[in-house]
């Protein structure tokens, strides 16, 4: 076959185009960082790196939660230490209104000491967290305590729970009355109640009454606190794990997807060398013609 200089140019042309693609290509790899920038760079690979973006986006969601559910948590452990100090503080006034010493005045005005505490706990059963109610069940949008009747409304029996993975929710919520007492028995709301109006009548029996009430309303708040203890440490859990996943994951990712610099660099290193030998080779090639023979 006879070799023409049309068909050495056109070969000439044909590998610089092909040389300066791949540069081009390699260039856009160090740039982005990114193996695969088009499905076309490569159509298996980037199937897997759908999957991982995909599994990736649902960790990152199952996290969030998991750090929400600690944070609401953490805000109930901080509530229930309230509600737990209050209950020692009435719980030292009573003793103290116990005392044969102590004459209707002075109950009186530990009377009024207890009213106030007995506000400050339907303050904690309606707190919130991020405007929702923590103690009303499914129902956060609504205030599950008034301050005058408190011990007689019932609260959503329902509870919130949160996703960590795909087949794991956990509980958040505890109901109110778990928390406080049934709405009419002797809950937390009803013995602060008694309680006041016992020292209203300058009733020592009632006062002492209420002591052992006192007790037990303690004994039902240490339960709830051990609950939300127990909570908070599944959802630690949770986040370790599913940041260990990540880890996974994105290394996955990471293998199919992202490139491999010091490879990349090289690689483009030979191809502009390659270039140039090319433009050189094809620089002398082009200047020869007929009349370099017939000189």
């Amino acid at each position: 076959m006879r070799v023409t200089g049309s068909m050495q140019n056109i070969q000439l042309l044909r590998n610089i185009r092909n040389i300066s693609t791949s540069m081009t290509k390699g260039q856009q790899e160090l740039a982005t960082g990114q193996r695969i920038n088009k499905p076309s760079d490569d159509p298996v690979g980037v199937g897997y790196q759908m999957r991982y973006d995909t599994d990736l986006a649902r960790s990152d969601e199952f996290m969030t939660n998991a750090q929400t559910g600690t944070e609401i948590l953490k805000t109930m452990d901080s509530l229930l230490q309230q509600a737990s100090d209050i209950l020692k503080r009435a719980r030292t006034l009573t003793l103290q209104a116990v005392n044969g010493t102590y004459d209707a005045q002075q109950r009186a005005t530990i009377s009024a000491e207890i009213k106030q505490l007995k506000e400050q706990m339907v303050t904690v059963g309606n707190s919130t967290f991020n405007g929702r109610y923590l103690f009303n069940g499914q129902k956060t949008d609504v205030a599950p305590y008034t301050s005058t009747g408190a011990a007689g409304e019932p609260t959503d029996p329902g509870l919130f729970y949160l996703n960590v993975s795909p087949a794991v929710k956990v509980p958040v919520s505890i109901t109110g009355e778990i928390v406080f007492g049934q709405a009419g028995t002797d809950n937390t709301f009803k013995v602060l109640d008694d309680l006041t109006a016992a020292l209203d009548n300058n009733d020592t029996a009632g006062m002492s009454a209420s002591l052992d009430k006192i007790d037990t309303a303690a004994d039902r708040l240490l339960v709830s606190w051990a609950e939300i203890g127990a909570r908070m440490n599944r959802f630690e859990l949770m986040e370790n794990r599913i940041s260990g996943e990540q880890v996974n994951l994105k290394e996955q990712r990471s293998n199919v997807a992202d490139v491999d610099f010091a490879t990349a660099i090289t690689d483009l290193k030979t191809k502009e060398n390659v270039l140039q030998a090319a433009l050189s080779t094809g620089a002398r090639v082009m200047q020869t013609s007929l009349l370099d023979f017939l000189r």
